[in-house]
């Protein structure tokens, strides 16, 4: 069993086969992807089943930008977890907290990787970042990749100041070689006066990335929601949803990851259960308010009231061609939610519970997402065309999985790099003892 002392740093100097072989099996899946994505630049986006409205009865958009609205949710939550742990002083949650760093800015970086594979061209980023004071006064793309990159730029500003902050108290000499240059690099011209600046940072920081999560996490919302010809879409509701599910699938990604890692490294008491209770209370709460906000913005379309156009999407994804994947993704949700409610206490007595439920919501997450996208551009608005159709390609399915799997494959390595909290005062003690 594994003590608080020496335990938070386990992950550092344990490598086994199983691990090897992971990065092995995640590493061959990134190249598949890689050759995927090449692919994809030498045919363009024909490669696809991407299509436009009319005699091609297709839709504009399908996975890439579904994944790209789950992966940027995760972020959004992510930074709202690191937000309010940082702010807050949580220093029990400190593992939960380096946890969301991490996860916050892979999943920030997998976001802005699929905005590009679906541009069908990399160069078109530059475009938009070199007109950018002209397309951000009206192109919902250009505050979809200044949101990305200011959720990149601030998290990126927490892992280091508070990654410098723990190596600061930290023997670089017990750390595996890798590590300490990291540290050495991280701690460079610190001094012990800077610990209470630090600390100031990163609190501020945190009310900083608290706002971010609530105010411009709603961006990706509103590249939907402004999109006034577009039954399904359009309404000031659109934010609120994404930032919603964006706060049920952060938790459950980090609720996932800490689930594993207690059980992996028997992190019983670097995470004790008050803390997975903890965390199992915000899958409780989110999942609740994501399925009342998608029960507000359902409900109108299924009026007899309500404009053609909206009634169609309403009824494809109520009992329509759609409803399989709809009702599921609901049950997915919803289950583990009463579930969580009901058992709490008795479900996250070892945290494997809590990672299952957190796998089971990002699934439901994931499937809501891509219907999000996908069903209302299947029916054309005010126009005279058919009902649309769209089957993801290989090709599609290869970048969009990979896209996760390179992100997990990320994080794995990143376990490996860094330590996964700081140490406490009993650590500290210990560290300077054998200094």
């Amino acid at each position: 069993m594994a003590t608080k002392t020496d335990g938070v740093l386990d992950p550092l100097r344990t490598i086994s086969t199983k691990f090897i072989a992971l990065v092995a099996v995640l590493g061959i899946a990134a190249l598949i992807t890689a050759e995927a994505i090449i692919h994809q630049l030498r045919h363009g986006l024909a490669v696809t089943d991407l299509a436009s409205w009319g005699t091609q009865e297709g839709v504009t958009w399908g996975l890439y930008i579904g994944t790209f609205e789950w992966f940027a949710g995760m972020a959004v939550g992510s930074i709202a977890v690191v937000g309010y742990i940082r702010y807050r002083e949580l220093t029990r949650y400190d593992v939960i907290a380096r946890i969301g760093e991490l996860w916050g800015l892979i999943a920030g970086l997998s976001a802005a990787y699929l905005i590009v594979i679906d541009l069908g061209r990399p160069d078109r980023v530059l475009n938009i970042l070199t007109a950018w004071v002209v397309t951000v006064q009206y192109s919902p793309l250009a505050w979809d990749v200044t949101f990305v990159t200011a959720l990149l730029v601030m998290t990126s500003t927490m892992l280091i100041l508070s990654l410098r902050r723990d190596f600061s108290e930290m023997d670089h000499d017990s750390l595996p070689v890798y590590t300490a240059i990291i540290g050495q690099v991280l701690t460079a011209g610190y001094r012990p006066a800077e610990r209470e600046k630090l600390d100031s940072m990163l609190r501020w920081l945190g009310l900083a990335l608290l706002i971010l999560a609530f105010t411009g996490g709603m961006v990706p919302g509103w590249l939907l929601g402004v999109v006034g010809a577009q039954a399904g879409w359009y309404g000031g509701i659109a934010g609120v949803s994404f930032l919603a599910g964006g706060l049920l699938s952060g938790v459950a990604a980090i609720a996932l990851i800490a689930g594993l890692m207690r059980y992996l490294y028997d992190w019983e008491t670097v995470i004790p259960t008050d803390v997975l209770v903890g965390l199992g209370k915000g899958l409780t709460l989110f999942g609740f308010v994501y399925l009342v906000i998608l029960f507000n913005e359902l409900l109108p379309s299924i009026f007899p009231m309500a404009p053609l156009a909206e009634s169609r999407i309403g009824e494809a994804m109520l009992y329509g061609h759609f409803a399989t994947d709809f009702w599921l993704a609901m049950a997915a949700i919803a289950i583990p939610v009463l579930v969580l409610a009901v058992f709490r206490e008795r479900m996250l007595a070892s945290g494997t519970e809590l990672a299952v439920a957190g796998a089971i919501m990002l699934w439901g997450v994931f499937v809501k997402k891509q219907l999000t996208v996908i069903e209302p551009l299947m029916y054309p608005s005010g126009l005279p065309y058919e009902v649309g159709s769209y089957v993801p390609t290989l090709v599609e399915w290869v970048i969009t999985i990979g896209a996760i799997l390179i992100a997990i494959l990320l994080f794995t390595i990143a376990t490996k790099l860094v330590p996964m909290g700081g140490l406490t005062d009993t650590q500290s003690s210990t560290t300077e003892v054998n200094t």
